[in-house]
């Protein structure tokens, strides 16, 4: 698989990092760049060009398979195992592991030794407390002789009420590329965007968060099946002329409004 300019040059300074300075980086891509590229190379360049081993860790189980299935693509004769609860799979002394936080956060001392561990969706690590990707590292770090780095990739380098993810005093270190999704969009890796604003409103403000992110329960009891029918009837008459629609809901239930 050839991998786009911005790809190879994401994994190329992340490797510069990794061999010449100190601390966890990151990669930021937009969303549909092709992240999950990027992370495969990272695995293949780890275990065939440093005869390191790699645990990918995110937060979903669509994430998951499909960034194991792009690392099978780039390394087709090394064994990868996925470690995750929703899919009834725990594989966790291959080389390259593509695991579910919520499944191994508890369970680091499994997969020791690791050189590699890379965070897809990483803004979910928060700078400080403990949360379940801390909590694994600890735990990593702990039954392992030798140190490893850490590679995050994200398309959303902050955290509400925290600010940027990385810097000074920051869990990553620093962030090592950054792709500008204009530019993306300009030379064709990405679809133009136009953004309109809605006909309705939804008064936020009085929203509260937890763990820097809002509460799902509010959200959804804010977005109620009324605002829900009005915002569909919008996108519809918007959007007679498509073939089809992505839209983003709140939680499961409000997405059975739709």
């Amino acid at each position: 698989m050839q991998l786009r300019y911005y790809q190879k040059e994401s994994v190329d300074a992340t490797f510069d990092f990794l061999c010449n300075e100190r601390g966890n980086a990151l990669i930021c891509h937009p969303t549909g760049s092709g992240k999950s590229v990027v992370i495969a190379e990272l695995a293949r360049r780890a275990v065939v060009d440093y005869g390191g081993s790699v645990i990918i860790i995110q937060h979903r189980k669509e994430l998951i398979e499909q960034n194991a299935a792009k690392v099978r693509a780039f390394l087709p004769d090394i064994e990868v195992g996925i470690y995750s609860a929703g899919l009834g799979r725990r594989e966790h002394s291959e080389k390259i592991v593509c695991a579910g936080i919520q499944s191994v956060y508890k369970s680091a001392e499994m997969f020791a030794p690791r050189n590699l561990v890379i965070c897809d969706e990483c803004h979910f690590i928060p700078n400080d407390g403990e949360g379940m990707y801390r909590t694994f590292l600890a735990g990593l770090e702990k039954h392992q002789t030798e140190g490893f780095r850490v590679v995050g990739l994200t398309a959303t380098p902050f955290r509400t009420g925290e600010g940027k993810i990385y810097g000074e005093g920051k869990f990553f270190d620093k962030l090592v590329y950054s792709s500008d999704i204009i530019d993306l969009i300009d030379q064709g890796f990405l679809c133009d965007m136009k953004s309109a604003p809605a006909v309705g409103s939804v008064d936020t403000s009085k929203l509260h968060q937890r763990a820097g992110e809002f509460i799902s329960e509010e959200v959804e009891e804010l977005f109620s099946n009324n605002v829900t029918v009005d915002a569909v009837n919008e996108i519809v008459s918007a959007t007679a002329d498509r073939h089809s629609v992505m839209i983003f809901a709140t939680s499961v239930k409000h997405a059975c409004y739709i």
